[in-house]
């Protein structure tokens, strides 16, 4: 397949991530709220900060190239989960647990997956609570569920990921051994600091 075909135009694109975006804010909002429902029951904020993202046309197809999928709109939407992305980033490691708990608790969300990358690290050191929901999108003719994944860690953990990811692109992938050995050794200073 010739790499001119790989492509999904920029109106198909803006057709599919359309209910995304309102997925993805419908659950930033939901989060804020929380965040501030949380401050008056416990007296303080589990959230420091919120990021969303909408993966680039160029993710999307790129992914589906990876898993061997047709480059197209209909294969994005029924293959990628994480087309919306939200990072819900906290203070303390309890903190995710409860923001986590609290979207539990939302009863029109639809549970796809879940990973605890924190009790079950990754091998490179990689700590994060993934969570993938199906959220409700209401439009004029009807509602539909539209896949949003949240990840939610504290600030240390986003620091060291935000590290991890720029040393993966300056290596292309191919991190040297010693590089690898000093991010694991980062990353259990980072976790002695969250504890």
């Amino acid at each position: 397949m010739s790499n001119e075909l790989l492509h999904i135009s920029e109106e198909d694109y803006q057709e599919l991530i359309r209910p995304y975006t309102d997925a993805m804010n419908n659950v930033r909002m939901r989060l804020e709220i929380l965040n501030k429902d949380y401050r008056k029951k416990n007296n303080n904020y589990p959230i420091h900060f919120i990021q969303t993202r909408i993966k680039k046309r160029s993710s999307l197809e790129k992914k589906l190239v990876k898993k061997e999928l047709p480059v197209t709109v209909e294969a994005a939407a029924d293959n990628i989960r994480d087309i919306a992305g939200i990072r819900v980033i906290c203070y303390f490691e309890e903190d995710v647990y409860a923001v986590a708990e609290c979207l539990r608790q939302q009863q029109d969300l639809i549970f796809i997956r879940e990973r605890d990358y924190i009790q079950n690290p990754k091998d490179s050191g990689y700590e994060s609570y993934h969570v993938i929901y199906g959220v409700p999108v209401y439009h004029v003719d009807g509602m539909e569920y539209f896949p949003v994944e949240i990840q939610i860690r504290t600030m240390s953990m986003d620091f060291w990921a935000s590290l991890e990811h720029e040393i993966v692109y300056k290596y292309d992938g191919n991190i040297p051994e010693n590089v690898i050995e000093e991010l694991i050794e980062c990353s259990n200073e980072i976790k002695e600091l969250d504890d």
